[in-house]
């Protein structure tokens, strides 16, 4: 009699904490950290890059591998023909038997892979140095912005995210940061994470991104109209939704991130004057009238 086995999402969740590749089913020789189906005809698993990551170049001489990206992005290159292939979330794509190949991953990109039959016919093979510079050429996130534009993409993400607004001392001029993904300049600020609460996301994104230790005062508003939305090169489109805080400073050194390549203290009235979004000029308004009146914003 047959029975159905199952492996808890939670065991998975916690066991990608760990590792990197968690296999689910397969026949495999060496010990996993979660319990696994045996089977010889298939392997399956997850794969998670938390960071930007690479593949040795390889092939398999017997076994065929049919992957779906769960998360991401990433791109392989066909050692032999120079063809590069991109994917995304939602794509599914298979590698015959025999491809020599190479990959790179955005930093966290997901992969449900299958392979069969589940032997071990993994062929690393040496590469030259022009596959040695694709590596090290990251795959860089390139971002859109649009406002309650005609054709803009569907929204297909929606992630809670802070935005603080920090003064000099005379109050005259604003923080603001060049983003690298667009060259646009913003307010500091990111998404949220599950652990944590949004002053805490405030606070923290902050010094990641500045290197300066803030305490919140107070809420400027809220945005979360969704026409405005952010395309990613990976694939992602993201509808508004960010609290906008009102944060103080007592550091003086500001020291900025990999996600910036610039920041000034900016005359509130001279920020129109830099490549910016739309939603981002409405939102430094938005602080002006905060600090005139008080007055908070709830869109």
């Amino acid at each position: 009699m047959g029975k159905i086995i199952k492996i808890k999402n939670n065991d998975i969740e916690n066991t990608l904490l760990e590792v990197s590749r968690q296999y689910l089913v397969g026949n495999l020789k060496r010990p996993q950290k979660l319990d696994f189906i045996k089977d010889t005809n298939l392997e399956i698993g997850i794969t998670n890059y938390y960071q930007y990551s690479t593949e040795v170049a390889h092939f398999h001489t017997e076994a065929v591998e049919y992957q779906y990206m769960l998360s991401g992005w990433t791109k392989y290159l066909d050692v032999e023909t120079g063809i590069e292939y991109e994917f995304k979330k939602g794509d599914f794509f298979c590698i015959e038997k025999n491809t020599i190949y190479a990959q790179k991953s955005k930093a966290n990109t997901r992969i449900l892979f299958i392979k069969s039959p589940s032997i071990n016919d993994k062929n690393v093979v040496e590469v030259n140095d022009e596959i040695l510079s694709w590596y090290k050429n990251k795959l860089k996130t390139v971002r859109k912005d649009y406002d309650n534009e005609v054709n803009m993409p569907k929204a297909n993400s929606l992630k809670p995210a802070v935005a603080v607004a920090i003064l000099n001392d005379s109050k005259e001029r604003i923080l603001m940061l060049k983003r690298a993904d667009s060259g646009n300049w913003t307010l500091p600020g990111g998404t949220l994470e599950l652990n944590e609460n949004l002053t805490d996301c405030a606070i923290r994104e902050v010094k990641e991104e500045t290197g300066l230790n803030i305490k919140i005062l107070d809420i400027i508003g809220t945005y979360t109209n969704p026409n405005i939305r952010t395309e990613y090169s990976d694939g992602e489109v993201r509808r508004e939704f960010t609290i906008v805080y009102y944060g103080i400073s007592t550091d003086n050194v500001v020291k900025i991130d990999e996600e910036s390549t610039e920041y000034k203290w900016i005359k509130f009235e001279d920020v129109k004057n830099y490549p910016i979004a739309t939603s981002q000029i409405r939102r430094i308004f938005d602080v002006i009238d905060f600090l005139k009146t008080g007055k908070k914003n709830m869109r």
